[in-house]
């Protein structure tokens, strides 16, 4: 009899270790959320626009002009594009592209990661150019008369707690990028990283106007490129 009791309090004791380390895993779990809502979402750089910066044209060098087949810009082309995130728009990326094959924009909106984070974008800006090197390849194979462009600039989001109220801020690289194709219609996401590890997404798509009027975008924090 004493060794069936001494089996049944292991057995026990075995339950609610098991009990308590499942909690603590739990704890953990939220709290690099809440530090860090982005730190359980990761990529490599195969795949990433960050693996792509060779892309980037930088300032004074000449962007490779549309093959044949892909898409001219001849006149100045505004894109505005909205992004949804519980099936209501939170916010967008207004971008223009010009002639000689560069592109700038901006990034803004309120938006709401995790249940109770709320990220407000306070500035963004992002610079680049198109790439007609870059061949399209979708579930129904390749098609090289859609025109790559990949950005890159800055962010500053001031993130908010909405149980406690505690607001912080996060800076790092926003990258937008997409394929256009000879009707302008464009597809693509914005991806923001700190670290080029941890990520998060947003996807949109949007028809180009011609368009007079484009903004000189500053850059919103110091080293866009």
């Amino acid at each position: 009899m004493p060794k069936t009791k001494l089996r049944g309090q292991f057995c026990t004791n075995r339950k609610g270790a098991a009990l308590i380390l499942m909690v603590l895993l739990i704890v953990v779990f939220c709290t690099i959320i809440w530090f860090d809502p982005m730190a359980l979402i990761r990529g490599k750089s195969k795949g990433m626009p960050w693996g792509e910066e060779r892309r980037l044209v930088r300032p004074g060098q000449e962007v490779k002009q549309p093959r044949e087949g892909q898409p001219k810009i001849v006149d100045n082309l505004v894109f505005e594009c909205p992004i949804i995130e519980d099936n209501e728009v939170k916010g967008g990326v207004d971008m223009y592209f010009l002639p000689d094959g560069r592109i700038k924009g901006a990034w803004g909106g309120t938006y709401k990661p995790e249940p109770n984070l709320l990220w407000e974008v306070t500035g963004s800006r992002f610079k680049g150019n198109i790439d007609p090197t870059k061949i399209y390849k979708g579930e129904e194979g390749e098609d090289p008369n859609k025109l790559y462009f990949i950005t890159k600039g800055r962010f500053l989001i001031l993130e908010t707690n909405v149980k406690t109220d505690k607001v912080k801020t996060a800076t790092g690289s926003i990258y937008v990028t997409g394929w256009l194709d000879n009707e302008y219609n464009a597809v693509g996401k914005v991806t923001i990283t700190s670290d080029k590890e941890k990520y998060w997404e947003y996807y949109w798509q949007s028809k180009g106007q011609k368009t007079m009027m484009v903004p000189d975008f500053g850059p919103s924090l110091p080293g866009l490129f």
